[in-house]
C-alpha cells in the first residue's frame, strides 16, 4: 500500500508538467499578467497620465458646451442658481475648482486629467480578478492610449468625470454581486452589505444626475438581477436609488427651488434649435433611434475603436455594419452570460445605456462624444467574446495575439501623432497666448469678447453668437446669447426682443461655418437679424469697435431712442 502511495505521489509532477505544456498562448499570457499585474498596472497609468499631459489642450472648443459647464458652475458658486440643466453633477462638482481657482481655464482642465486617472485606477480594481487578466489589460490599454478617449481627460465637458463616476457605481456593484447569497433573508442579506447598498444608492443618483440619459443606467442593473434571478437585489436598488434621488431632489428643490429647465421638452423636440417647431411622435422617436443606432455603431463606435476612418463623415455611415455589429453583440453577450457574470452585466448596462443616448438626442446631434461613456464597456464585451472563442484553437489565438498587438500599435501610433501636433499649440498657450490655435476668425471674435470685459461696463448686457465663449474669454462677464433667429426677422421684432433683455451691444462675428473652409458663409444669424435694423433704422446702430481685417468681428451699440 505504502509503495502504492509513493508511486502515486512521484506521477503526480508528471501529470501537472503534463498539463501546463498543454497550455495555449492566451494562458500563458494571462499567467505571465497575473504574476506582474500591479507592476504591468503602473506602468499603463502612468502612460495613460503622461498621454493626459501630452494631449493637454489649455483652450476651449468651438461647439460651447465646455465652457457652459464653467459658467454654470460659476453662477452655481457666485449667484446660488442650481445648474438642472442637462445635469447638474458635473457643475457642481467643478465649482468647487471654480472656489479654488477662478475660470482659471488650465487649472480647470487639469480637473479632467486627475479624473482621468481615478477613471482608470477604479477601472483596475473594479476588474481585476474578475475577468481574464489579458481583457483586463487589453480594457486599460484601450481606455490609456485611445485618442478619443483621452481628448476629453483635457476638456470640461462632462465625459471623463461621467466615465470616473461609472467605474466608482459599476466598482460598488460588482461588490454586491460578489456578496449575493440566495439562501439569506430578505432582512439578513440587506445587514450584510447595508454599507454597500447606501454607497449604490449615492452614487446612481450623482450618475444619473450628471447626464440627462443616464437615468437609464438604473434600469441596466434592476435587468441585470431579474435576468438573474436576484429578486432581492431588484428591491434595494429601487429603494435605495429611489431614496437618495427624492432625498437629492428635496434639499435641491428647497435650497434653490424647483427644477424649472425645460430638458425633457428639449429631448423631444424634431430640431433642438428650434423651440417653436415640431415634437417627436411615437414613429419620430424610432426613426431617431435607428438614426442614431447607424451613426453611433457603424461609424462613430469603429471610429473610436481606430477600425475605421479618424475623420468624421457623415456619408460613410452603413447600416448593414450596425446591424451585423449588433448580432455579434447579442451573441457575445449570451457568451458572457454563460461564463462570465460581471461581463454579461456590463453587456446589459451598455445596451440600455446607449438605447437611452439613441432616443434621448437628435439624430442630427451626430458627435462622437455621446457615445464615448459606453466606449468602454462596449470594447470589453467585444474583446471578451472574441477571447472566449479564440480559445477553442491555437491558431485563433495567434490571430487574436496578431490581430490586437497590431490594433495596440495603430493606437499609440496615432495618439502620439495627436500629441506631437498639440505640442506646439500647448507650448504657445503655456507662454501665455491664449488664442494660438484659434483659426482667424475666432481669434477676432474672442479678443472682442475680451475688449468688451475690459472696455464696457459691468452692468451693461452684450448680446454675443457663443455666450459662453465669450463668458470665458471676457473674464466672466455675462453675455446675452443669441443660438437662432426667426424665420422672417423684421426690425421691430427683433429690437423688441433685444430691448426686453436689456441688450445694449452686439457682437456681429464672421465664424465660419465649415471651420476648415474661409470660404466666406459663416454662421449668419445675427446678422439676418441686424440687417433688417440697419435697413430700416440705421441711426439706431453705432459702429464701436472692429477687430481683424480678414473675418473681422464687430461691435455694435443700439441705441432704441433714436
Amino acid at each position: 500500500m505504502a509503495k502504492q502511495v509513493q508511486q502515486h505521489r512521484q506521477a503526480q509532477p508528471i501529470k501537472k508538467a503534463s498539463s501546463v505544456s498543454t497550455k495555449g498562448m492566451l494562458d500563458n499570457i494571462n499567467d505571465w499578467l497575473e504574476a506582474r499585474d500591479k507592476k504591468v498596472f503602473y506602468v499603463l497609468l502612468f502612460l495613460s497620465t503622461l498621454f493626459s499631459l501630452l494631449l493637454f489642450d489649455s483652450k476651449v472648443t468651438l461647439g460651447g458646451d465646455d465652457s457652459s459647464y464653467i459658467e454654470r458652475a460659476f453662477t452655481f458658486l457666485k449667484e446660488g442658481k442650481f445648474p438642472y440643466f442637462q445635469g447638474p453633477g458635473y457643475p457642481v462638482f467643478l465649482s468647487l475648482f471654480v472656489k479654488m481657482f477662478g475660470i482659471n481655464i488650465v487649472a480647470l482642465k487639469f480637473v479632467s486629467v486627475f479624473c482621468q486617472f481615478g477613471f482608470v485606477w477604479i477601472t483596475y480594481l473594479t476588474f481585476r480578478k474578475r475577468i481574464p487578466y489579458l481583457v483586463l489589460f487589453a480594457l486599460l490599454s484601450f481606455i490609456s492610449f485611445n485618442g478619443f478617449i483621452q481628448y476629453y481627460a483635457s476638456q470640461t465637458f462632462t465625459e471623463t468625470f461621467f466615465l470616473f463616476i461609472q467605474s466608482i457605481c459599476l466598482y460598488i456593484t460588482f461588490k454586491i454581486i460578489d456578496s449575493i447569497n440566495k439562501e439569506d433573508s430578505l432582512i439578513d442579506s440587506f445587514k450584510q452589505n447595508y454599507g454597500k447598498w447606501l454607497m449604490f444608492g449615492v452614487m446612481f443618483v450623482i450618475l444619473t444626475i450628471s447626464k440627462s440619459v443616464a437615468f437609464v443606467t438604473i434600469a441596466g442593473v434592476i435587468i441585470y438581477f431579474i435576468l438573474n434571478k436576484n429578486y432581492k437585489q431588484v428591491l434595494y436598488a429601487i429603494v435605495m436609488y429611489a431614496v437618495f434621488r427624492v432625498l437629492y431632489t428635496v434639499i435641491a428643490t428647497a435650497m434653490f427651488g424647483p427644477n424649472e429647465s425645460n430638458q425633457l421638452e428639449m429631448m423631444l423636440r424634431v430640431d433642438l434649435y428650434k423651440p417653436q417647431g415640431a415634437h417627436e411622435g411615437f414613429s419620430g422617436m424610432i426613426e431617431r433611434f435607428l438614426n442614431n443606432f447607424n451613426t453611433y455603431i457603424s461609424l462613430h463606435m469603429y471610429r473610436i475603436m481606430n477600425l475605421r476612418s479618424f475623420e468624421y463623415d457623415a456619408s460613410k455611415i452603413v447600416p448593414p455594419l450596425s446591424y451585423i455589429s449588433a448580432i455579434i453583440l447579442c451573441i457575445f453577450t449570451f457568451i458572457s452570460y454563460k461564463r462570465n457574470k460581471f461581463v454579461f452585466f456590463s453587456s446589459i448596462y451598455i445596451i440600455v445605456l446607449c438605447a437611452g443616448v439613441f432616443f434621448g438626442v437628435q439624430a442630427n446631434n451626430m458627435q462622437d462624444r455621446l457615445i464615448i461613456i459606453a466606449m468602454p464597456l462596449i470594447f470589453l464585451v467585444m474583446f471578451y467574446g472574441a477571447y472566449e472563442l479564440a480559445k477553442r484553437s491555437s491558431t485563433m489565438q495567434f490571430f487574436l495575439i496578431l490581430f490586437s498587438s497590431i490594433m495596440l500599435l495603430i493606437t499609440i501610433g496615432k495618439t502620439s501623432v495627436d500629441a506631437k501636433q498639440n505640442f506646439i499649440s500647448l507650448r504657445k498657450n503655456m507662454a501665455g497666448d491664449m488664442f494660438y490655435g484659434y483659426t482667424p476668425d475666432w481669434v477676432n471674435f474672442l479678443q472682442m469678447s475680451k475688449y468688451c470685459a475690459d472696455s464696457l461696463p459691468d452692468s451693461v448686457n452684450v448680446l454675443s453668437r457663443k455666450p459662453a465663449m465669450s463668458f470665458i474669454y471676457g473674464h466672466g462677464k455675462k453675455f446675452i446669447g443669441q443660438f437662432d433667429s426667426p424665420n422672417n426677422p423684421n426690425a421691430d421684432s427683433v429690437l423688441m426682443g433685444w430691448k426686453k433683455n436689456n441688450v445694449k451691444y452686439v457682437i456681429l462675428a464672421s465664424l465660419r461655418q465649415n471651420p476648415k473652409k474661409p470660404n466666406g458663409n459663416v454662421i449668419n444669424n445675427i446678422h439676418r437679424m441686424l440687417q433688417p435694423i440697419a435697413q430700416k433704422y440705421p441711426q439706431k446702430l453705432k459702429l464701436v469697435k472692429t477687430i481683424g481685417t480678414d473675418e473681422s468681428c464687430e461691435l455694435y451699440e443700439l441705441d432704441y431712442d433714436k
